[in-house]
């Protein structure tokens, strides 16, 4: 089975501050949630693939659809990991660690968090089901940073060879095969 694991295109979203309380940090995601991508070109190499999975966040869908001409199949399997604030604190502090606390909170499987590392992973176990089940051999997916880093330790797991960036990025394609 060959993988093409695609990041949706770059979100055109600037953020306009630096530091933030839990409450504006939340709205900052929503307004990231909810910006348009900047569209590229991307090149699927020579593989001829069979089907595209695609996250149902509007970023993804944008990126699938405009990449991919055949079939596409969406999935609330593959939605990016949602973060939100570690603390409800009045603190104020950098995007930076409201991230690293939030990540930090998923990992721990914190209460602050919509969904945990252990949700996070069934959840990928769900997907890598179904795509066995499939009964296709070249599968494009196209989903998120945050969740392509835990598909992938997922994968290589289970037999997949192949490499991501530490940071995957934004409409790069990374091959994965089994």
């Amino acid at each position: 089975m060959t993988l093409g694991l695609i990041r949706h295109f770059k979100v055109d979203f600037t953020p306009q501050k630096k530091f933030y309380t839990p409450e504006e940090f939340s709205k900052a995601m929503f307004d990231y949630e909810h910006s348009p991508t900047i569209h590229k070109i991307i090149k699927l190499d020579t593989i001829d693939w069979e089907i595209c999975y695609c996250s149902t966040i509007p970023r993804a869908i944008e990126t699938a659809e405009k990449i991919f001409t055949k079939e596409i199949l969406f999935t609330e399997l593959i939605v990016e990991v949602p973060i939100s604030p570690f603390t409800n604190r009045k603190l104020i502090l950098p995007s930076f660690w409201w991230h690293l606390g939030g990540r930090i909170a998923w990992y721990k499987n914190h209460a602050t968090q919509l969904e945990g590392r252990k949700g996070t992973i069934e959840r990928i176990n769900q997907f890598i089901r179904e795509l066995n089940d499939s009964g296709k051999e070249k599968i494009l997916i196209v989903t998120h940073g945050f969740f392509m880093r835990i598909f992938v330790e997922e994968l290589l797991k289970i037999g997949f060879s192949g490499k991501i960036d530490v940071k995957p990025q934004n409409g790069k394609l990374y091959i994965f095969q089994k």
